[in-house]
């Protein structure tokens, strides 16, 4: 940044020796060379802090892990004789019965809230890419499992979840709090989270 300012120093002194017009038009330039050095330069920052977010699903999963085990649920990740169609395996699922006698499956997807897939959504309604990618999920693993039942955990890089996941959240975060005496589960989970 300092190599820029010296050049943009110099243009100015040049700028200086030629006539008003000139010198207006050239430092009309050189603002314009700044801005969009600095644009570019947040741009490259913003799209190296989505790219190190986007690597948040293995964090996520451990952490919905810690979940049950503090609700005192055992779970198994990425269970190796469970898989949908074309081989894939869920993030993990439940040891014992979760609801009806079955079992929970599940598989953590953070899709990108600007993500050129989702934009068009996000811009219109919070959440939507959430709940595009539980929706693409449930066609994935919904008739694969059968024997268990399946819950997209879809929360979006900026924090929006599906309507499906909180309601998840809020359950077993009120099994811990029973098990610990803190109401205040639901509160450090989605601070976790987000």
């Amino acid at each position: 940044m300092a190599a820029f300012l010296q050049f943009l120093q110099f243009r100015v002194t040049l700028a200086s020796e030629r006539d008003e017009e000139d010198n207006v038009e050239e430092l009309r330039h050189a603002n314009d060379d700044m801005c969009s050095y600095s644009v570019q330069c947040r741009y490259k920052e913003a799209i190296k802090k989505q790219m190190q977010i986007l690597r948040m699903p293995p964090s996520l999963n451990e952490y919905i892990c810690r979940l049950f085990s503090k609700a005192s649920i055992p779970v198994l990740k990425e269970p190796s004789g469970i898989s949908a169609h074309d081989g894939r395996r869920p993030d993990g699922c439940t040891l014992i019965p979760w609801r009806a006698g079955r079992c929970l499956a599940w598989d953590v997807t953070v899709p990108g809230t600007l993500a050129e897939r989702y934009v068009n959504l996000t811009s219109k309604e919070c959440g939507l890419a959430a709940a595009r990618a539980a929706d693409e999920k449930m066609k994935k693993y919904g008739n694969a499992l059968p024997s268990m039942e399946f819950l997209p955990i879809c929360i979006e890089v900026l924090g929006p979840m599906d309507p499906n996941t909180l309601k998840f959240l809020k359950a077993i975060c009120k099994m811990i709090g029973v098990r610990s005496g803190d109401s205040r589960e639901l509160f450090f989970a989605t601070n976790h989270i987000s």
